[in-house]
């Protein structure tokens, strides 16, 4: 059983730029973004989980999370961050650290669990209100709030620098 076009089409129409925001934000590529929508739309259409779920919107954004993350998986990210992602003021060389940290950021992602990084990716990259990403998960607002921290905290424990001791010859031991 496949899903039907016409709820695919309304899907597109509602949800159609928000998925292409996500896709460029995780891909860092408006190419790949278009690419990402239309496979995601062809996956959906095969497959009978869209028409299954009791949520679609959530099922529709974690489908493209998962299609996204997988792309950044098979795929190493070289292409410089898009111009309106940072500000136009911004010195050439700090946008190539800003875009390396961001790429950074997002491969720390993809080691947190599923809906740690669900939680986050609605959250920071999609910019959605606690409220609403409760809604999609079934949480209340107050349990996504404290996935958030949780979240937010593995993810900086995965960029903690290692100290050297100077007096111990620089290990960190």
């Amino acid at each position: 059983m496949s899903a039907d076009p016409k709820l695919l089409l309304s899907l597109l129409e509602e949800h159609g730029a928000d998925l292409l925001a996500l896709f460029t934000r995780i891909a860092l590529r408006a190419d790949v973004a278009e690419d990402l929508l239309q496979e995601l739309f062809l996956k959906l259409r095969d497959t009978s989980g869209l028409i299954r779920a009791d949520n679609r919107k959530a099922y529709l954004f974690r489908t493209a999370m998962h299609l996204a993350f997988d792309w950044r998986r098979t795929r190493r990210v070289t292409e410089p961050l898009p111009p309106d992602v940072g500000a136009s003021a911004v010195l050439p060389l700090d946008r190539l650290i800003d875009a390396e940290e961001l790429q950074e950021v997002l491969d720390g992602l993809q080691t947190l669990s599923e809906l740690n990084r669900e939680v986050l990716v609605l959250r920071y990259l999609q910019r959605q209100e606690y409220s609403d990403i409760a809604e999609m998960l079934g949480k209340t607002e107050h349990q996504v709030r404290g996935l958030c921290a949780k979240a937010l905290r593995q993810l900086r424990g995965a960029f903690r620098p290692i100290v050297s001791d100077p007096d111990n010859g620089g290990t960190g031991s």
